[in-house]
């Protein structure tokens, strides 16, 4: 389960900015198995003066698009699905008019005790089913 954080610059229009955020979710649908509706991100935008982005390192050439995304997810991912996955969201990043040097994306993995869908349990102990929960009580 993935959670996705996007920086992107305050100037962006909010339909950009959504394709973005859909070109994230779809790539990690399509390339390392992440179910649809298993959708969790987090936007931010930023003045131009709070985004300290390298406009050339390492040989490339950002505009004031440039936009950041960090993946969170399980560990458990190929190489060949991280790579698929970077492609994925850049070429459908540049679908909705990014250039590819402004989609930079940085990926960390850790593991299902690190993790609480919520009730206050960890990830693993959400599969067990609760004898009552406020939502079956009704």
């Amino acid at each position: 389960m993935p959670l996705a954080r996007i920086a992107v610059p305050a100037h962006l229009a909010p339909a950009r900015i959504r394709a973005l955020a859909d070109a994230v979710h779809e790539g990690l649908v399509e390339t390392c198995g992440v179910p649809p509706k298993d959708r969790f991100q987090l936007v931010s935008t930023y003045a131009r003066e709070m985004m300290f982005i390298d406009p050339t390192f390492p040989d490339v050439a950002r505009t004031p698009d440039a936009s950041i995304i960090e993946i969170l997810f399980l560990a458990g991912r190929t190489v060949d699905q991280k790579k698929n996955l970077f492609r994925r969201i850049t070429d459908r990043a540049v679908g909705a008019g990014f250039s590819a040097d402004d989609i930079m994306i940085s990926l960390s993995e850790n593991t299902p005790v690190d993790w609480s869908l919520g009730r206050g349990l960890a990830y693993g102990d959400h599969h067990t089913p609760l004898a009552t929960s406020p939502a079956s009580a009704r």
